[in-house]
């Protein structure tokens, strides 16, 4: 393993194709940890952002997955239970949960993600 250093702002934002929008969302991420950024770890990691009106839509994946609320107030639906989310709120998704993030707010809704996963790349989205 190895140190890491790196800025959000460094970083330019990832969306997912246009051809995809309609079933993923619009949702736009940075990874700052993993094997996109340079430095492969055991762990991948990373934050999504979502703006007024914008979702991530319900998917899985194999691999726990954990957030941590940065900025905005929104919600995050795991297998149906809503869970409101603001800033200072972590929520743990158990690997194949079904999940999904929505922001109805008016301000950018910023969430960090982790994976205990080397290679973002490895985490299969099930739409």
């Amino acid at each position: 393993m190895h140190a890491a250093s790196k800025h959000l702002d460094e970083l330019e934002w990832t969306r997912w194709p246009l051809d995809q929008v309609a079933t993923r969302g619009k949702a736009q991420w940075k990874e700052l940890l993993g094997s996109a950024s340079g430095c492969q770890n055991d762990m991948t990691m990373g934050v999504v952002r979502l703006r007024k009106d914008e979702s991530l839509e319900p998917h899985r994946h194999s691999q726990p997955e954990t957030y941590f609320t940065l900025s905005g107030r929104g919600t995050v639906t795991i297998e149906g239970v809503v869970h409101s989310v603001e800033p200072g709120r972590m929520l743990f998704i158990p690997g194949n949960a079904q999940h999904q993030i929505n922001n109805e707010n008016d301000e950018d809704l910023t969430i960090l993600y982790a994976f205990a996963i080397s290679d973002f790349s490895k985490v299969q989205y099930h739409f």
